[in-house]
């Protein structure tokens, strides 16, 4: 097995090589004046299973150099391509929201099924996207590292959900943490006032552990975290798979009572804490 960087996942490609005794190719990628992006790669890959890493947290470009990356492989007789997108661009748009809008990553799946032979995500944000692939997709949870992370950090802790549909998430991570979970309800007390807390436990006197796929404008998290504690609890850490993290995100989080934010390097940030490397290892294997 050859393992193909991306250029935005050059260091977690090293770690995944060495981690599954794989050679790391060497690979060449460059912008022309114009913007468009040149790829080379420089190792013999004849005969070979290779697998490509290059998350997408620059969603177009990492698209982009994945398909040209593909389109090389190929070209030079690799046997087998997998592709491995740690952050897996567009799918959060899984479905017609409104009239006349694209359902994009069934466009892309389309795409991904021509180029390549498999697919490997963490995480993706609904996982019936799999319907869109003619190729086997396979996705690891990045979940489970999220709350090893943090397990010396809190004391008599709770594990929380945003909300309902982020269930599994606190579920997950309350067995690593030998903790009670629940989600969030937002119940409207009046026109202007809507409280926010735990469905059927008490966060007074616990630390909480928050966790969901992603955090991307952090609005909703930092309410609920601000609230939690105006209820009495006491640390708080607000942990994500995915820190994409837009604007001033975290600085909300923070400002909102949060004692830590965690995230992994599935989306590169200055919160990116925690690697997926072997989770990306054990699914290859």
């Amino acid at each position: 097995m050859i393992i193909i960087p991306g250029s935005n996942s050059q260091d977690l490609a090293f770690r995944v090589a060495k981690l599954t005794n794989s050679k790391l190719a060497r690979v060449e990628s460059k912008r022309f004046p114009d913007g468009e992006i040149y790829v080379r790669v420089h190792d013999d890959v004849k005969d070979e299973d290779v697998v490509i890493i290059q998350t997408q947290n620059r969603q177009n470009d990492g698209i982009i150099e994945t398909i040209l990356l593909c389109d090389a492989l190929r070209d030079e007789g690799a046997n087998s391509i997998t592709v491995v997108a740690p952050y897996l661009a567009y799918a959060r748009q899984d479905k017609k929201f409104n009239p006349g809008e694209p359902i994009s990553i069934r466009a892309l799946a389309k795409i991904y099924s021509d180029i390549c032979d498999k697919l490997i995500t963490i995480n993706p944000h609904e996982t019936h996207i799999e319907r869109f692939f003619e190729i086997p997709f396979i996705y690891g949870d990045a979940v489970p590292k999220l709350a090893e992370y943090v397990k010396d950090k809190l004391n008599n802790p709770i594990a929380l959900a945003p909300d309902k549909g982020a269930i599994e998430f606190a579920k997950t991570a309350a067995e690593i943490l030998n903790c009670e979970y629940d989600y969030l309800e937002k119940t409207r007390i009046s026109p202007t006032e809507i409280q926010i807390a735990p469905k059927n436990l008490d966060a007074e006197g616990r630390d909480v552990l928050i966790v969901d796929d992603i955090i991307s404008t952090g609005g909703t998290m930092a309410t609920a975290i601000k609230l939690l504690k105006e209820q009495g609890a006491k640390k708080i850490i607000a942990a994500c798979v995915h820190p994409v993290l837009i604007g001033d995100a975290l600085n909300k989080l923070y400002a909102g009572g949060a004692d830590e934010v965690v995230g992994t390097d599935t989306f590169l940030s200055e919160v990116s804490k925690v690697s997926v490397d072997d989770v990306i290892a054990k699914l290859l294997r």
